[in-house]
Protein backbone atom coordinates (compact mmCIF):
# COMPACT_ATOMS: atom_id res chain seq x y z
CA UNK A 1 0.00 0.00 0.00
CA UNK A 2 2.85 2.26 1.07
CA UNK A 3 4.74 1.65 -2.40
CA UNK A 4 1.47 2.14 -4.60
CA UNK A 5 0.81 5.61 -2.53
CA UNK A 6 4.48 6.43 -3.28
CA UNK A 7 4.44 6.01 -7.30
CA UNK A 8 0.62 8.23 -7.23
CA UNK A 9 2.40 10.78 -5.42
CA UNK A 10 5.90 10.22 -7.79
CA UNK A 11 3.00 10.23 -10.97
CA UNK A 12 1.01 13.42 -9.68
CA UNK A 13 4.51 15.28 -9.19
CA UNK A 14 5.67 14.72 -11.90
CA UNK A 15 2.74 15.53 -14.47
CA UNK A 16 3.19 19.22 -13.39
CA UNK A 17 7.06 19.11 -14.17
CA UNK A 18 6.56 17.42 -17.67
CA UNK A 19 3.97 20.28 -18.70
CA UNK A 20 6.65 22.88 -17.59
CA UNK A 21 9.36 21.05 -19.46
CA UNK A 22 7.22 21.03 -22.78
CA UNK A 23 6.39 24.41 -22.44
CA UNK A 24 10.88 25.06 -22.33
CA UNK A 25 11.29 22.84 -24.84
CA UNK A 26 11.05 21.99 -28.56
CA UNK A 27 12.17 19.44 -30.64
CA UNK A 28 12.15 19.57 -34.50
CA UNK A 29 13.25 17.02 -37.41
CA UNK A 30 13.94 17.75 -40.74
CA UNK A 31 14.76 15.00 -43.65
CA UNK A 32 15.59 14.72 -47.04
CA UNK A 33 14.71 11.02 -48.58
CA UNK A 34 15.83 11.18 -52.17
CA UNK A 35 16.77 9.49 -55.06
CA UNK A 36 18.73 10.40 -57.70
CA UNK A 37 19.78 9.69 -61.25
CA UNK A 38 21.75 10.97 -63.36
CA UNK A 39 25.95 12.88 -63.21
CA UNK A 40 26.61 14.56 -60.39
CA UNK A 41 30.75 16.41 -61.20
CA UNK A 42 30.97 14.02 -64.13
CA UNK A 43 30.44 10.73 -62.48
CA UNK A 44 27.20 8.58 -62.86
CA UNK A 45 24.88 8.11 -60.27
CA UNK A 46 21.73 6.03 -59.69
CA UNK A 47 21.06 5.97 -55.63
CA UNK A 48 18.57 6.38 -52.94
CA UNK A 49 19.68 7.94 -50.12
CA UNK A 50 19.00 10.19 -46.97
CA UNK A 51 20.25 13.73 -48.00
CA UNK A 52 20.27 15.07 -45.01
CA UNK A 53 18.71 14.70 -41.11
CA UNK A 54 18.40 17.60 -38.97
CA UNK A 55 17.44 17.17 -35.09
CA UNK A 56 17.01 20.49 -33.60
CA UNK A 57 16.19 21.05 -29.52
CA UNK A 58 15.16 24.69 -28.63
CA UNK A 59 14.88 25.53 -25.35
CA UNK A 60 13.50 28.42 -23.11
CA UNK A 61 15.81 28.81 -20.14
CA UNK A 62 14.68 32.43 -19.16
CA UNK A 63 12.22 35.09 -20.87
CA UNK A 64 15.23 36.52 -22.68
CA UNK A 65 17.37 33.32 -22.92
CA UNK A 66 17.31 29.93 -25.62
CA UNK A 67 19.41 27.83 -26.44
CA UNK A 68 19.52 25.51 -29.94
CA UNK A 69 21.02 22.84 -31.00
CA UNK A 70 20.86 21.73 -34.65
CA UNK A 71 22.29 17.64 -35.20
CA UNK A 72 23.28 17.24 -39.19
CA UNK A 73 23.60 13.63 -40.31
CA UNK A 74 25.07 12.87 -43.56
CA UNK A 75 26.49 10.16 -45.46
CA UNK A 76 30.48 10.27 -45.91
CA UNK A 77 31.74 9.90 -49.26
CA UNK A 78 35.13 9.92 -48.86
CA UNK A 79 38.30 9.46 -45.87
CA UNK A 80 37.90 6.69 -43.17
CA UNK A 81 34.28 6.52 -42.52
CA UNK A 82 33.29 6.22 -46.44
CA UNK A 83 29.26 4.84 -46.19
CA UNK A 84 28.87 6.00 -42.69
CA UNK A 85 25.83 8.17 -41.35
CA UNK A 86 28.16 11.00 -39.90
CA UNK A 87 26.55 13.44 -37.19
CA UNK A 88 27.96 16.88 -36.52
CA UNK A 89 26.66 20.10 -34.65
CA UNK A 90 25.10 22.41 -37.25
CA UNK A 91 24.12 25.08 -34.88
CA UNK A 92 24.70 25.18 -30.72
CA UNK A 93 24.30 28.30 -29.83
CA UNK A 94 22.71 30.67 -26.75
CA UNK A 95 20.54 33.41 -28.05
CA UNK A 96 19.48 36.86 -26.23
CA UNK A 97 16.33 38.82 -27.20
CA UNK A 98 16.89 42.38 -25.88
CA UNK A 99 13.80 43.55 -27.61
CA UNK A 100 12.49 46.82 -29.74
CA UNK A 101 14.80 49.77 -29.60
CA UNK A 102 12.92 52.67 -31.50
CA UNK A 103 11.91 51.14 -34.78
CA UNK A 104 14.09 47.75 -34.14
CA UNK A 105 11.97 44.88 -32.88
CA UNK A 106 12.97 41.68 -31.36
CA UNK A 107 16.85 42.79 -31.24
CA UNK A 108 18.55 39.87 -31.05
CA UNK A 109 22.15 37.95 -30.23
CA UNK A 110 23.56 34.34 -31.20
CA UNK A 111 26.73 33.29 -30.01
CA UNK A 112 28.05 30.06 -30.57
CA UNK A 113 27.61 27.93 -33.68
CA UNK A 114 25.28 30.70 -35.18
CA UNK A 115 23.41 31.65 -38.25
CA UNK A 116 25.66 33.08 -40.87
CA UNK A 117 24.12 36.45 -41.89
CA UNK A 118 22.54 35.49 -45.30
CA UNK A 119 21.43 31.79 -46.09
CA UNK A 120 18.78 31.88 -43.55
CA UNK A 121 16.64 34.52 -45.06
CA UNK A 122 17.17 33.26 -48.58
CA UNK A 123 15.77 29.68 -47.17
CA UNK A 124 12.86 31.61 -46.21
CA UNK A 125 12.21 33.23 -49.56
CA UNK A 126 12.75 30.01 -51.52
CA UNK A 127 11.16 27.25 -49.94
CA UNK A 128 13.03 24.83 -51.89
CA UNK A 129 16.46 23.75 -49.85
CA UNK A 130 15.07 20.41 -50.40
CA UNK A 131 16.18 20.35 -53.96
CA UNK A 132 19.89 21.93 -53.51
CA UNK A 133 21.88 23.59 -51.41
CA UNK A 134 20.89 28.16 -52.48
CA UNK A 135 22.77 29.95 -55.79
CA UNK A 136 26.07 30.68 -53.63
CA UNK A 137 26.54 28.07 -51.54
CA UNK A 138 25.68 25.58 -54.19
CA UNK A 139 28.18 28.01 -56.28
CA UNK A 140 31.33 27.28 -53.88
CA UNK A 141 31.12 30.69 -51.90
CA UNK A 142 29.66 30.08 -48.44
CA UNK A 143 27.72 27.61 -46.17
CA UNK A 144 25.23 28.94 -43.96
CA UNK A 145 26.64 28.59 -40.26
CA UNK A 146 30.07 29.11 -38.28
CA UNK A 147 31.77 30.10 -34.88
CA UNK A 148 31.45 33.68 -33.78
CA UNK A 149 28.44 36.05 -32.81
CA UNK A 150 25.35 37.37 -35.36
CA UNK A 151 22.99 39.95 -33.95
CA UNK A 152 19.69 40.59 -36.06
CA UNK A 153 16.44 42.10 -35.55
CA UNK A 154 13.83 43.29 -37.72
CA UNK A 155 12.71 47.02 -38.71
CA UNK A 156 8.99 48.03 -37.90
CA UNK A 157 6.30 45.97 -36.09
CA UNK A 158 4.55 43.05 -38.22
CA UNK A 159 2.91 42.62 -41.19
CA UNK A 160 -0.85 41.90 -40.95
CA UNK A 161 -2.00 38.57 -39.79
CA UNK A 162 -3.66 37.88 -43.03
CA UNK A 163 -0.05 38.53 -44.82
CA UNK A 164 1.58 36.02 -41.94
CA UNK A 165 -1.05 33.18 -42.56
CA UNK A 166 -1.36 33.31 -46.29
CA UNK A 167 2.24 34.38 -47.17
CA UNK A 168 4.76 33.60 -44.99
CA UNK A 169 5.30 34.38 -41.26
CA UNK A 170 9.37 34.09 -41.42
CA UNK A 171 10.94 37.91 -41.89
CA UNK A 172 7.78 39.56 -41.86
CA UNK A 173 8.44 43.11 -40.44
CA UNK A 174 6.93 46.35 -41.97
CA UNK A 175 10.24 48.05 -43.33
CA UNK A 176 12.59 44.94 -43.49
CA UNK A 177 15.17 43.14 -41.53
CA UNK A 178 19.04 43.38 -40.82
CA UNK A 179 21.50 40.75 -39.67
CA UNK A 180 25.56 41.61 -38.83
CA UNK A 181 28.24 39.33 -37.33
CA UNK A 182 31.91 38.23 -37.17
CA UNK A 183 32.55 34.67 -37.43
CA UNK A 184 35.91 32.39 -37.63
CA UNK A 185 35.58 32.34 -41.05
CA UNK A 186 35.83 28.65 -41.93
CA UNK A 187 32.57 27.77 -41.49
CA UNK A 188 30.67 25.42 -38.78
CA UNK A 189 32.61 21.74 -40.84
CA UNK A 190 35.82 23.02 -41.12
CA UNK A 191 38.94 23.92 -38.58
CA UNK A 192 40.04 27.34 -38.10
CA UNK A 193 43.32 27.91 -39.98
CA UNK A 194 44.55 31.49 -39.35
CA UNK A 195 43.86 34.09 -37.02
CA UNK A 196 41.82 36.59 -39.20
CA UNK A 197 37.92 37.25 -38.38
CA UNK A 198 35.33 37.29 -41.25
CA UNK A 199 32.17 40.37 -41.06
CA UNK A 200 29.14 40.03 -42.88
CA UNK A 201 26.05 42.11 -42.82
CA UNK A 202 22.63 41.73 -44.31
CA UNK A 203 20.13 44.93 -44.94
CA UNK A 204 16.82 44.16 -46.14
CA UNK A 205 14.03 46.82 -47.21
CA UNK A 206 10.62 46.34 -47.76
CA UNK A 207 10.17 49.64 -50.01
CA UNK A 208 6.13 49.43 -50.46
CA UNK A 209 4.64 47.53 -47.42
CA UNK A 210 1.08 48.78 -47.94
CA UNK A 211 0.72 48.31 -52.01
CA UNK A 212 3.43 45.74 -51.97
CA UNK A 213 3.97 44.04 -48.93
CA UNK A 214 5.67 40.87 -50.32
CA UNK A 215 8.44 42.91 -51.94
CA UNK A 216 11.55 43.12 -50.73
CA UNK A 217 15.18 44.10 -51.86
CA UNK A 218 18.46 43.27 -49.72
CA UNK A 219 22.11 43.03 -49.96
CA UNK A 220 24.85 41.03 -48.66
CA UNK A 221 28.57 42.06 -47.73
CA UNK A 222 31.33 39.86 -46.65
CA UNK A 223 34.51 41.11 -45.79
CA UNK A 224 37.36 38.79 -44.58
CA UNK A 225 39.92 36.54 -46.24
CA UNK A 226 39.67 32.82 -47.19
CA UNK A 227 40.22 30.12 -44.69
CA UNK A 228 43.54 28.95 -45.83
CA UNK A 229 47.01 28.28 -44.22
CA UNK A 230 49.33 31.56 -43.50
CA UNK A 231 50.26 34.87 -41.73
CA UNK A 232 48.03 37.66 -42.64
CA UNK A 233 49.86 39.28 -44.98
CA UNK A 234 49.82 36.16 -46.95
CA UNK A 235 46.21 34.83 -47.02
CA UNK A 236 43.73 35.49 -50.33
CA UNK A 237 40.99 37.89 -49.73
CA UNK A 238 37.22 36.55 -49.66
CA UNK A 239 34.76 39.16 -50.44
CA UNK A 240 31.74 38.58 -51.47
CA UNK A 241 28.73 41.33 -52.42
CA UNK A 242 24.99 40.17 -53.43
CA UNK A 243 22.28 42.25 -54.57
CA UNK A 244 18.92 40.56 -54.07
CA UNK A 245 15.36 41.08 -54.58
CA UNK A 246 12.30 39.09 -54.15
CA UNK A 247 8.82 38.84 -54.00
CA UNK A 248 5.99 36.40 -51.83
CA UNK A 249 2.31 36.00 -52.59
CA UNK A 250 0.18 33.61 -51.78
CA UNK A 251 0.48 31.98 -54.78
CA UNK A 252 4.04 31.76 -55.31
CA UNK A 253 7.24 33.17 -54.96
CA UNK A 254 10.24 34.72 -57.56
CA UNK A 255 13.89 35.71 -56.41
CA UNK A 256 16.24 37.56 -58.22
CA UNK A 257 19.80 38.22 -57.49
CA UNK A 258 23.25 39.20 -58.66
CA UNK A 259 26.45 38.68 -56.49
CA UNK A 260 30.10 39.23 -57.00
CA UNK A 261 33.79 39.63 -55.52
CA UNK A 262 37.03 37.29 -55.21
CA UNK A 263 37.76 34.47 -53.37
CA UNK A 264 35.58 32.24 -50.87
CA UNK A 265 35.49 30.95 -47.91
CA UNK A 266 37.54 27.40 -48.23
CA UNK A 267 40.70 30.11 -49.66
CA UNK A 268 40.59 27.67 -52.33
CA UNK A 269 39.69 30.13 -55.26
CA UNK A 270 42.77 31.65 -56.16
CA UNK A 271 45.48 32.04 -58.82
CA UNK A 272 47.77 29.22 -60.00
CA UNK A 273 50.77 31.24 -59.84
CA UNK A 274 49.94 33.12 -56.47
CA UNK A 275 47.65 31.22 -53.48
CA UNK A 276 47.23 34.57 -52.02
CA UNK A 277 45.86 36.11 -55.43
CA UNK A 278 41.88 35.08 -55.15
CA UNK A 279 40.23 35.09 -58.04
CA UNK A 280 37.77 37.19 -59.01
CA UNK A 281 34.06 36.07 -59.98
CA UNK A 282 30.22 37.17 -60.54
CA UNK A 283 27.17 35.44 -61.09
CA UNK A 284 23.21 36.02 -61.23
CA UNK A 285 20.45 33.56 -60.18
CA UNK A 286 16.46 33.77 -61.24
CA UNK A 287 13.97 31.03 -59.29
CA UNK A 288 10.08 31.12 -59.40
CA UNK A 289 7.70 29.65 -57.80
CA UNK A 290 3.97 28.67 -58.41
CA UNK A 291 1.38 27.24 -55.91
CA UNK A 292 -0.56 25.45 -57.76
CA UNK A 293 -4.79 24.28 -57.15
CA UNK A 294 -4.89 21.05 -54.51
CA UNK A 295 -1.27 21.30 -52.89
CA UNK A 296 0.72 21.03 -56.42
CA UNK A 297 3.77 23.23 -56.57
CA UNK A 298 5.50 24.07 -59.83
CA UNK A 299 9.23 25.39 -59.75
CA UNK A 300 12.17 26.70 -62.11
CA UNK A 301 15.01 28.55 -62.44
CA UNK A 302 18.37 29.42 -64.00
CA UNK A 303 22.08 30.45 -62.90
CA UNK A 304 24.78 31.94 -64.66
CA UNK A 305 28.27 31.80 -62.67
CA UNK A 306 31.83 32.88 -64.03
CA UNK A 307 35.35 32.79 -62.66
CA UNK A 308 38.49 32.92 -64.45
CA UNK A 309 41.39 31.07 -62.45
CA UNK A 310 44.93 31.67 -64.21
CA UNK A 311 42.21 32.61 -67.58
CA UNK A 312 40.79 28.64 -67.36
CA UNK A 313 37.15 28.97 -67.54
CA UNK A 314 35.01 27.97 -64.46
CA UNK A 315 31.80 29.12 -65.87
CA UNK A 316 28.58 27.55 -65.96
CA UNK A 317 24.87 27.89 -66.63
CA UNK A 318 22.49 26.02 -64.75
CA UNK A 319 18.89 25.40 -65.40
CA UNK A 320 16.33 23.98 -63.07
CA UNK A 321 12.87 22.62 -62.69
CA UNK A 322 10.28 20.56 -61.27
CA UNK A 323 6.72 19.47 -59.68
CA UNK A 324 6.30 18.93 -56.28
CA UNK A 325 3.13 18.03 -53.85
CA UNK A 326 2.71 19.90 -50.78
CA UNK A 327 0.80 17.24 -48.53
CA UNK A 328 0.41 19.88 -45.56
CA UNK A 329 3.12 21.96 -43.52
CA UNK A 330 5.63 22.05 -46.47
CA UNK A 331 6.01 17.64 -46.44
CA UNK A 332 7.13 17.92 -49.68
CA UNK A 333 7.18 15.54 -52.30
CA UNK A 334 9.10 16.82 -55.69
CA UNK A 335 10.57 15.70 -58.88
CA UNK A 336 13.00 18.14 -60.58
CA UNK A 337 15.16 18.13 -63.12
CA UNK A 338 18.61 20.17 -62.98
CA UNK A 339 21.03 20.48 -65.94
CA UNK A 340 25.02 22.48 -65.66
CA UNK A 341 26.75 23.42 -68.65
CA UNK A 342 30.20 24.20 -68.68
CA UNK A 343 31.45 26.91 -71.27
CA UNK A 344 34.65 24.74 -71.12
CA UNK A 345 34.08 22.11 -73.48
CA UNK A 346 36.74 19.48 -71.28
CA UNK A 347 34.26 19.72 -68.47
CA UNK A 348 31.21 17.48 -68.67
CA UNK A 349 27.91 18.39 -68.51
CA UNK A 350 26.08 17.56 -65.81
CA UNK A 351 22.36 16.43 -65.91
CA UNK A 352 20.17 14.59 -63.22
CA UNK A 353 16.67 14.03 -62.04
CA UNK A 354 16.05 13.43 -58.47
CA UNK A 355 12.50 12.76 -56.39
CA UNK A 356 13.00 14.46 -52.59
CA UNK A 357 10.78 13.57 -50.00
CA UNK A 358 10.62 16.64 -47.62
CA UNK A 359 9.46 15.63 -43.86
CA UNK A 360 9.21 17.98 -41.15
CA UNK A 361 7.90 17.49 -38.12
Amino acid sequence: MKRALTLLALLVWAHPVEAQLSERIDIEGLLYVTYLNGEVGGEERNAFSIDRAYVTTRVRVLPKLQGRVTIDTRQDLEGDGLGDMEVRLKYAYAKYTFGDAGPVRGFAVEGGIVHMVWLDFEEHMDLYRMRDPMFMERSGLFNSADIGITFSGALGESLGEEYRDRVSSSYAARHGSFAVGVYNGGGYHAVERNQDKVVQGRLTLRPLPERLPGLQVSGLAILGKGNADGEAGELPDWRTYNLFASYQHARGAVTAQYAWGEGNQRGDWTEPADATDATGFSGLSLFGEARLAGGWRAIGGFDRFERTPGASDRAFDRLHAGIGYDLGSQNILILDWDRREWDDAALDTDTRVRVVMQLKF
